[in-house]
């Protein structure tokens, strides 16, 4: 009975860590493939600030390197 509690929450964990990882992938793609012009950086940060607060800080930081 516990056994079965346990697996099923490492499962339920493992679908949000997947999710996640998907969501933050599909974020950095649209980074690197959108940061041409301001306007598209404008709209990457807004887009990940929103999305996710970590990835947010990192993209400021790349977009910065880039100038």
């Amino acid at each position: 009975m516990i056994e079965n509690r346990v697996k099923q929450q490492l499962n339920k964990l493992k679908a949000e860590q997947k999710a996640k990882s998907k969501k933050r992938k599909s974020l950095e793609s649209y980074i690197k493939d959108n940061s041409y012009r301001f306007q598209d950086k404008l709209n990457v940060v807004k887009i990940t600030q929103k999305a996710d607060t970590d990835l947010f800080a990192n993209a400021i930081k790349a977009l910065m390197k880039k100038k």
